[in-house]
């Protein structure tokens, strides 16, 4: 049988084409059903409003029975409009808005769990129990579940539906509640107007097209909004990460479970390791070789593949032709995303292997054990990986979290007194721009600190962790996607004094230099008090820092300081706009997105000049 040009064109646009066609059919529908039996209606609703309960008890079951068709309407096809005012009709304003307010309530959250699958049985009647979150072509939003509160079967629809979906329990019924109260508000005011009007007809026909303008203002709303053509289609989800930073001693000692656990706590079966170490550590360190390989032999369901392979040390990892060669030996090993990698060195070997990790299958599971100060209290608790490339540090990298992070202050013993001082920098950084009482108390340790005296060392080193972890999961932005980056305090100036350099400082050491510069900066520019700078200065230059290095008087061929072009390299780093950390007192910083060109040339001179020494009078303000 053919089909008319008109039929076709028709069944092409499909429902969602005809939303307004289908509402008016239905007002139609109501209304010319209400004219036909007008008569028997005004009857049958004059005889229920006559009605009033004689006794308490009598209004309470009434109540009870109005409630309990109300919280029902997600199951059975009950008016709801309807009955709520007849609510009102019966039991007067405040208890008829309790009984709808109670019963919408009931209802929502009946609806919810059965669309969550609370209610097994009910659900697998309803043939819920066969949706997926996934197979609705609708996903809710906070909006969308207020606005369907008011509208007949789709207030029952949603619900489910954010129950099937798992919208978060809390907020859902936060915001049903609130959502209930009003519709109950509003039916009541209605109910009691018309009633007293004597309107029944009119109250009947408002209680079934009312709902309905909460539809059609609802898609008006979105209409407008955007056209349904630029609808644009969205992602939306959440990945949560929970990494262990565990302190320890002796981690290869088959006695100790630390590593074992982290690594065999989500499997079963064999366990496959690769190892890469620095080759410093390896070379410092000559028994850790051997250390590793019984520990593995001690465990028989982790499974090494080969001996620890070397990686250079320091910046010299960091590089494309390291970055290959670690490919290459993941790909020898037959690693996959199931195995695991240990890391085991400072900062610069974590960045490259991450790096490794986090692009490899798109993903290894990491384990970095830091090997020293710098790595143990800062860089190896993070997410940040990354090598160096153009001449740029860390232009290419990405964000990876670690599986675990275990440090070992034995590791520690092995570095020289000059590494082991530079670590300190960052806990002297972090102390003055998140906690002033860490910075008193390395005050009171200073001398302590510079012998790297053990009990003082192991304190300093796991406060500056648990400052830095606090600030990332903190925060609100491990991934950096703003601009604000107070963990860079004193860091614009350390890179570039790195890259001039070539790396004869270590990053610890630039970091100081970094720090003393925005101090001297900041107090010039009268942010950070005369008293509080030179806090900052005694301390560092306590600890051992050299704060003048000859890199800070370097000049390019236009006679402008190397240093200073930091700045716009920082601010390219940033992604264009510049937001570097001050200080404002010990212990807090604010983000200035400007710096004073001259200022800052007057900071370093003095710097430059007088590094060591105590602050000069002139800053004595």
């Amino acid at each position: 049988m053919k089909r008319s040009q008109p039929y076709r064109a028709f069944l092409k646009k499909g429902p969602a084409q005809h939303f307004w066609l289908s509402l008016f059919g239905f007002c139609v529908l109501v209304i010319a059903s209400f004219l036909l039996f007008e008569q028997q209606i005004q009857a049958f609703l004059l005889h229920l409003n006559l009605y009033q309960p004689s006794t308490p008890g009598v209004a309470l079951n009434l109540a009870l029975l109005l409630i309990t068709l109300l919280a029902l309407d997600v199951l059975l096809p009950v008016p709801s409009s309807v009955v709520a005012l007849l609510a009102v009709a019966m039991l007067g304003g405040l208890g008829g808005y309790l009984v709808i307010f109670i019963g919408l309530c009931l209802g929502a959250g009946l609806g919810y769990a059965l669309g969550a699958g609370y209610f097994r049985l009910l659900s697998g009647r309803l043939g819920l129990h066969q949706r997926r979150p996934g197979h609705l072509a609708y996903r809710l939003n906070t909006l969308s579940l207020i606005c369907l509160r008011g509208v007949p079967v789709l207030a029952e629809t949603s619900v489910v539906a954010a129950g099937m979906q798992r919208y978060p329990l809390r907020a859902f019924l936060l915001i049903t509640t609130l959502a209930n109260a009003g519709l109950a508000l509003a039916y009541t005011a209605i109910g009691t107007f018309l009633i007293e009007q004597n309107a029944l007809l009119v109250t009947i026909l408002a209680s079934m097209v009312l709902p309905l303008l909460f539809v059609a203002g609802y898609s008006l709303y979105k209409s407008l909004r955007k056209p349904a053509a630029e609808q644009a289609l969205r992602g939306c989800f959440s990945v949560s990460y929970d990494y262990p930073v565990v302190f320890t001693d002796h981690l290869f000692d088959p006695r100790n479970p630390c590593l074992h656990q982290q690594l065999s706590a989500p499997h079963n079966g064999p366990v496959t390791v690769l190892v890469f170490a620095d080759a410093q550590l390896l070379h410092s360190a000559p028994h850790l070789r051997e250390q590793i390989d019984a520990y593995f032999a001690a465990h028989t369901d982790l499974h090494l593949q080969t001996a620890p392979i070397a990686v250079p040390a320091g910046e010299l990892s960091k590089n494309t032709q390291v970055l290959e060669q670690l490919y290459s030996d993941m790909l020898q090993h037959h690693l996959d995303r199931h195995c695991y990698v240990l890391a085991l060195g400072g900062g610069a070997v974590l960045d490259a292997v991450g790096y490794a990790c986090a692009t490899f299958h798109r993903g290894i599971r990491l384990v970095r054990v830091p090997s020293t100060v710098l790595a143990q209290n800062d860089a190896g608790i993070g997410v940040k990986n990354g090598i160096n490339a153009f001449g740029q540090k860390n232009l290419l990298g990405a964000f990876y979290p670690a599986t675990a992070v275990l440090n070992d202050f034995q590791l520690l013993t092995s570095l020289t007194h000059r590494d082991q001082i530079a670590g300190l920098a960052e806990a002297v950084k972090v102390a003055l721009i998140k906690d002033s009482a860490f910075f008193e108390w390395m005050e009171q340790h200073a001398d302590a600190l510079a012998r790297f005296d053990h009990p003082a060392s192991r304190y300093a080193i796991r406060r500056c962790a648990e400052l830095h972890l606090g600030h990332i999961t903190g925060a609100g932005d491990p991934f950096e996607r703003g601009n604000g980056r107070p963990l860079d305090y004193g860091h614009w100036a350390a890179h570039k004094l790195e890259n001039l350099s070539q790396h004869r400082l270590r990053h610890g050491e630039a970091v100081a230099v970094g720090m003393a510069l925005d101090g001297l900066y900041a107090n010039a520019v009268g942010l950070l008090s005369a008293s509080d700078t030179q806090r900052l200065m005694n301390l560092l230059h306590t600890l051992g820092f050299n704060l003048c290095p000859p890199e800070l008087k370097m000049k390019d061929a236009q006679g402008r300081s190397q240093v200073l072009l930091g700045l716009e390299e920082f601010r390219q780093h940033l992604g264009g706009q510049l937001s570097i950390p001050m200080l404002r007192c010990i212990g807090e910083s604010v983000d200035l997105h400007a710096i004073d060109d001259a200022q800052m040339e007057q900071a370093l001179q003095r710097l430059a000049n007088r590094g060591d020494l105590a602050l000069p009078l002139s800053y004595a303000q």
